[in-house]
C-alpha cells in the first residue's frame, strides 16, 4: 500500500527538533510571566463570523486564506483560526473578563494558526505563534510594554540584528481621513494596479499598501504617509510612544509605509525584523485595536498586542547560528543480567521515576553488551547495573558513561547520589 504523507503546508516536529521548540516556548512563558501576562487557551476553530467581523471581510486573509467549512450541511460555518487576537477577544467577552468598567486583562498564548496560502520556508499553512494581548489601557505605556516584551523575548532567545519598525494609522477619524487621501491618490492610478488591488481600492484602500505585487508597490511609492492624516490626539499618542521607547533604550525607526494585514488596527503599529531571513525577514508584529472589543459585542475596551511566528523565529536562529539551551535532565539507564535482575530493575524504574529521575531500560532481554549499546544510542549519562551479586548484597553498580568510572553503592543511597551531577568527562 502507498504511504500517506503529511498535508502540504504542514510539518512534523520530530523528537530531535522538539527541544528547540521547548526552549523557545519556555522563554516565551518566562518573559510573559515577568511582564505579568497570564496564559489563555482558546479553541483552534471558531464560528466564521468572528473572523469576518474582527479581521475584516475585505482582507485577503478572510477572502482567500481561511480554512472555512460546515461540519454538517445544517451546521453553522466554522473557520480554523487564522490569527489569535479575535478568539481571545471573543473568550474575554463571553467569560465576562471585560464586563466591568475599567476592566484590565493581560494574557498570552502559544498555539497553531491556519492559513491557506502558498507554502514557503517559514510560512506554512499550519504555523505556530506566541502572542500577547493587553486590554483596558488606552495609554502609550501599554503599547510600549508589549513592544518591550516582544523584544525581550527575541533577545532571550539569542536573536541578533533586530530592527524595530513603528508607524501609526491613527484613530477611527484619522483612518477615515487617510482612506480618502489614498482614494484621491490611487484613483487615477487604478488601471496600473493589480486586479486584487483594484478590488481592494474600492473595499479598503489601506490593503493596497500591504500588497507585495511590484505593480502595486510602484504605484504606492509616492503615496502620502498615514502620519500626515493623524488627529492631534493620535499624533500625541504616537509621539509619546516614541519618547517611551527612547527612554527604554529601545532602538526603532519610523516606517511610514508600515501597515498590518488586519482591519482592526488603530493608532500604533509595529513590526520586528531580523537579519538572516532574506526578503521575508519579519519575525512578528502587532499594534493597537481600540474598537475591536466593541465590534465583537463587548463594552468599549482598548486593546493592544502582538503575534510572533515560532517557525520563523527558529529559522532566524538557525540562519544566525544561534544555539538554544536545550539541555534536558540527564538520562539514567538500567542494565540487568538475568530475569530476576530484570524484575528488580523494573521495580527500581518505578521508584526512580516517582523521585523525578529521568530513567529507562530495555524490556526485551537483550545481552548486557546490547543494553549498554542501547544506553549509548539513547544518550544516557549514567547506568545502573544489577546482577546476581548485586541482588545478593542489596547493592547496585553506578557507572558514569562519559568517564567509565563506576562505584558500588547500597541501594538505599541511590536517590541521594543520583541527585548529584555526573562527573564531567576529562
Amino acid at each position: 500500500m502507498s504511504r500517506i504523507a503529511a498535508p502540504r503546508g504542514t510539518q512534523d516536529v520530530l523528537p530531535a527538533d522538539s527541544p528547540r521548540w521547548h526552549a523557545v516556548e519556555n522563554i516565551a512563558r518566562q518573559v510573559a510571566a515577568i511582564y505579568h501576562f497570564a496564559e489563555i487557551r482558546t479553541p483552534i476553530y471558531e464560528l466564521s463570523d468572528l473572523f469576518h467581523r474582527g479581521v475584516g471581510q475585505s482582507t485577503d486573509i478572510v477572502q482567500k486564506e481561511t480554512f472555512t467549512f460546515r461540519p454538517r450541511p445544517e451546521s453553522e460555518s466554522i473557520t480554523l483560526r487564522p490569527e489569535g487576537t479575535a478568539g481571545v477577544v471573543r473568550a474575554a467577552i463571553e467569560n465576562n473578563l471585560l464586563a466591568q468598567e475599567g476592566a484590565r486583562l493581560k494574557v498570552y498564548y502559544l498555539g497553531p494558526n491556519f492559513r491557506y496560502e502558498r507554502p514557503q520556508k517559514g510560512r506554512l499553512r499550519q504555523h505556530h505563534q506566541f502572542g500577547v494581548e493587553s486590554f483596558g489601557s488606552p495609554l502609550p505605556q501599554a503599547d510600549v510594554e508589549c513592544i518591550l516584551l516582544q523584544m525581550e523575548f527575541y533577545r532571550r532567545c539569542g536573536v541578533k540584528d533586530l530592527s524595530l519598525q513603528i508607524n501609526s494609522l491613527g484613530d477611527t477619524q484619522s483612518k477615515a481621513r487617510y482612506r480618502q487621501v489614498l482614494l484621491d491618490f490611487l484613483g487615477p492610478r487604478k488601471a496600473s494596479l493589480s486586479e486584487d488591488s483594484q478590488r481592494r481600492l474600492d473595499e479598503n484602500p489601506l490593503r493596497v499598501l500591504d500588497s507585495k505585487d511590484p505593480r502595486d508597490q510602484e504605484a504606492c511609492a509616492a503615496a502620502p504617509p498615514a502620519l500626515e492624516s493623524l488627529s492631534p490626539k493620535s499624533r500625541e499618542h504616537f509621539e509619546r510612544v516614541q519618547e517611551l521607547l527612547t527612554t527604554s533604550a529601545a532602538n526603532f525607526v519610523v516606517n511610514p509605509r508600515l501597515v498590518r494585514g488586519f482591519d482592526y488596527y488603530t493608532d500604533t503599529l509595529w513590526e520586528v525584523v531580523a537579519g538572516g531571513l532574506g526578503a521575508q525577514n519579519a519575525l512578528g508584529g502587532g499594534g493597537r485595536y481600540d474598537n475591536l472589543v466593541e465590534e465583537l459585542g463587548g463594552r468599549p475596551t482598548p486593546g493592544v498586542g502582538f503575534g510572533s511566528g515560532i517557525e520563523r523565529l527558529l529559522l532566524a536562529l538557525e540562519a544566525q547560528q544561534v544555539t538554544l539551551n536545550t539541555a534536558a535532565s540527564p538520562l539514567l539507564w538500567l542494565v540487568y543480567h538475568g530475569p530476576v535482575a530484570q524484575a528488580a530493575c523494573w521495580e527500581l524504574l518505578g521508584q526512580l521515576r516517582a523521585a523525578n529521575i529521568a530513567c529507562d531500560m530495555d524490556y526485551s532481554g537483550r545481552s548486557v553488551k546490547a543494553q549498554f549499546k542501547l544506553a549509548d544510542r539513547e544518550k544516557a549519562s549514567r547506568c545502573i547495573i544489577i546482577g546476581d551479586a548485586e541482588l545478593a548484597s542489596g547493592t547496585i553498580l553506578l557507572k558514569d558513561l562519559a568517564t567509565g568510572q563506576q562505584q558500588s553503592l547500597p541501594r538505599r543511597q541511590l536517590p541521594g547520589v543520583l541527585l548529584e551531577p555526573a562527573v564531567p568527562a576529562q
